[in-house]
């Protein structure tokens, strides 16, 4: 078996076709990288003092021209028009205000741990006095604390909004490449490994060998899966060290939540009649970013491989190479656009692999908000990865060692 899998990876690697895949993919992930890193950079200079300064200024100009502007139902009501001017007052005096505050801190060091003192008294006085808020708020709320008070007991400085580092780059980019690219690229690389087979010399010298129909299918799964999540994780891990020795790593031990459950809160109505989903109070737990980063790799390489095993399946079922690749592509796009869009069927795509493409997701538990389902979680998510694979194998095996094959 282990000659087998090493003969079919030797085919795969041998192939135009994978060496070209291979390229495709370095460069997408290459632009990726550089659209992060300039996106990064944009809302950087965004960020700058001297450029809030001259947004507040061109908001304030936008507010002395409103008054100028008076809505033509209110110009004769002087009442509202004398309203309608102090609320443009109001606005232009809190602008002015913030220009004050920004003017005053530049130059001055930002002590992040004062910052991040008032952050989590503000937070905690929120969460006291908000009584009436949603299930939702209060959850957020307390994730927020609870992430907050982590970083000042472990002396961690927050991060800012458009940090540019091989940690953060790393979670983008995979849940970038997990919207259709991925399972596109896996059916491209992989929809010619059986039907491939189907010109007569290759298919002709593996039947006449001593080994049987089933393990020779199954050594062309386990090869194809090996190599599809290899590659993918290979080059994903080997751009995450070069943006990290160029941008720095970040720190490893910052803090990710993971695990969120979530319930329908019966308190609260929505327009259509049901209730809205939110998440429960404290379900959260921390894990360093280091370990959610591994994490992640795992959880995207189990993805890959129920990806292969579905494209697996339809190239036994066609013997067309350009059959396979165009009715695998369009299937995977058509289960992504249909479970997500149309109505009933909404309910079952927690069931539908294609449907999985933030694997970010599946970790931090907001699968449930994806499907509106609050039985969606991390094991349920896995269960589907898991079926999705063993099924479609199944179904390969049995088509591949039952059919007649004319050579």
């Amino acid at each position: 078996m282990i000659t087998l899998i090493k003969y079919e990876l030797l085919k795969l690697f041998k192939r135009v076709k994978t060496l070209v895949v291979i390229l495709g993919f370095i460069l997408l992930t290459g632009f990726i990288a550089f659209g992060l890193y300039k996106e990064s950079e944009n809302m950087k200079q965004y960020n700058t003092p001297e450029h809030r300064i001259q947004n507040y200024e061109e908001n304030i100009k936008y507010n002395e021209q409103r008054k100028n502007d008076i809505p033509t139902d209110i110009k004769n009501d002087e009442a509202k028009k004398q309203q309608y001017l102090m609320h443009i007052d109001e606005n232009i005096a809190e602008l002015k205000d913030q220009i004050s505050k920004v003017k005053a801190q530049i130059g001055k060091d930002m002590d992040w741990k004062k910052e991040l003192d008032d952050r989590i008294k503000d937070l905690e006085t929120n969460l006291k006095n908000d009584v009436n808020a949603s299930m939702q708020s209060k959850s957020m709320l307390t994730q927020s604390l609870s992430e907050a008070k982590y970083l000042k007991d472990n002396n961690i400085k927050p991060m800012d909004d458009f940090e540019f580092n091989a940690f953060l780059f790393l979670e983008r980019l995979i849940i970038i490449l997990g919207q259709v690219f991925l399972a596109i690229g896996i059916a491209v690389f992989a929809a010619d490994m059986v039907s491939g087979e189907c010109t007569p010399p290759t298919l002709k010298l593996l039947l006449t060998q001593p080994v049987s129909r089933g393990k020779v299918i199954f050594s062309k799964f386990i090869s194809v899966a090996l190599a599809a999540a290899g590659l993918i994780l290979s080059i994903e891990v080997i751009f995450f060290l070069i943006v990290g020795l160029i941008y720095g790593f970040g720190n490893p031990a910052y803090p990710v939540m993971v695990g969120a459950k979530y319930q329908f809160d019966l308190a609260t109505f929505l327009p259509n009649g049901g209730h809205e989903l939110a998440m429960v109070a404290g379900s959260s737990s921390i894990i360093p970013l280091w370990k959610y980063t591994v994490e992640l790799l795992l959880t995207q390489g189990l993805y890959i491989i129920a990806c292969t095993a579905f494209i697996f399946l339809v190239s036994t079922l066609f013997k067309s190479s350009m059959v396979s690749m165009g009715v695998g592509t369009v299937f995977i796009i058509l289960m992504t656009i249909l479970f997500n869009l149309v109505g009933f069927l909404k309910k079952f795509a927690i069931y539908v692999l294609p449907c999985y493409t933030d694997t970010t997701a599946i970790l931090k538990g907001q699968t449930a908000t994806m499907f509106n389902n609050p039985n969606s979680t991390f094991g349920t998510s896995m269960l589907v990865f898991l079926g999705w694979t063993v099924v479609c194998y199944l179904i390969s095996h049995f088509v591949f060692t039952k059919k007649d094959i004319l050579i």
